[in-house]
């Protein structure tokens, strides 16, 4: 399947399978144990994250004032 970089986004990230990812969040030992059911609900879960994502951000944004050009006003 497709792969994702997950978890271990660092400076020695590995690549991460959608369906490691899927065995790691429902406790299953490996993707003979993948059901529809859970790529459907791992599928909503990401949906609705990603949703929330922007709203987040903006939230979260330290407000750092950006430096004047030499023309600018005080």
């Amino acid at each position: 399947m497709e792969s994702n970089s997950g978890p271990e986004a660092g400076s020695n990230h590995r690549r991460v399978s959608v369906v490691q990812l899927i065995c790691r969040a429902y406790g299953l030992s490996d993707a003979s144990e993948i059901t529809m059911e859970h790529i459907d609900r791992y599928v909503a879960e990401r949906r609705r994250a990603e949703e929330r994502m922007p709203h987040l951000r903006d939230r979260f944004r330290p407000g750092i004032p950006r430096p004047r050009a030499s023309g600018d006003a005080a």
